[in-house]
Order: structure tokens, then sequence, then C-alpha cells
């Protein structure tokens, strides 16, 4: 009776397993996925408080620059170039776990 109890949880379990797991995403390059994260972040900080949040778009003598920056929190560092983004963040972006692009760039 042991042995059958034990089959039919161990056949249960992998009957439900894939549903619990997470795909993983092959169709794109780290590169593909990189650019990707570069340019669904811009768009969300762009219109959350439009441009300047990234240096190369700042110039020197730019009011509207230093308005909005100083009224940006603290922890608002959107991806801005390729080395912002790690391999955790392309890892993420492969489990379809996309949340990480809104919190960081979305004021």
């Amino acid at each position: 009776m042991a042995r059958i109890l034990a089959c039919v949880l161990m056949l249960a379990s992998f009957t439900f397993a894939p549903a619990r797991a997470q795909q993983l995403d092959t169709s794109l390059s780290d590169k593909q996925i990189v650019t990707k994260i570069l340019k669904d972040c811009r768009e969300l900080y762009v219109r959350a408080v439009g441009a300047c949040a990234c240096v190369d778009e700042r110039t020197r003598n730019s009011p509207n620059c230093a308005k909005v920056l100083r009224e940006l929190p603290e922890s608002f560092k959107p991806f801005c170039s390729r080395k912002d983004v790690t391999l955790r963040e392309v890892s993420m972006y492969r489990m379809q776990n996309e949340g990480f692009i809104d919190r960081r760039c979305s004021k």
C-alpha cells in the first residue's frame, strides 16, 4: 500500500510541476534583451518625468532638466546604458518577470 501511495504522489508531482515552473524565453540573445530593457525603461521614464533622466540627455544650461532632477526621488535610477543592465536583470527578463523595469524606471 505504501508503494502505491508513493507512486501516486510521484506521478502527481510530475503532472503538476510544469504548471508551477517559470518558462524561460530563449528566443532573444542577451544583447537583444539589454536593448529591449533600455527601450522599455526609456519609454517609462519619458512618460513619468519627460527627458533629462539620463546624463547623456542633460545639458549644463538646461533649466528644465535641473528642475526635473530636483523633483526626482533618490531611488530613481533608470537603466541608461548597457552597463546599467546586469545579468540578473537579463535573467529576470527571460523569466518574464519584468516588474523590475517598472520599479526602477518610473517615478
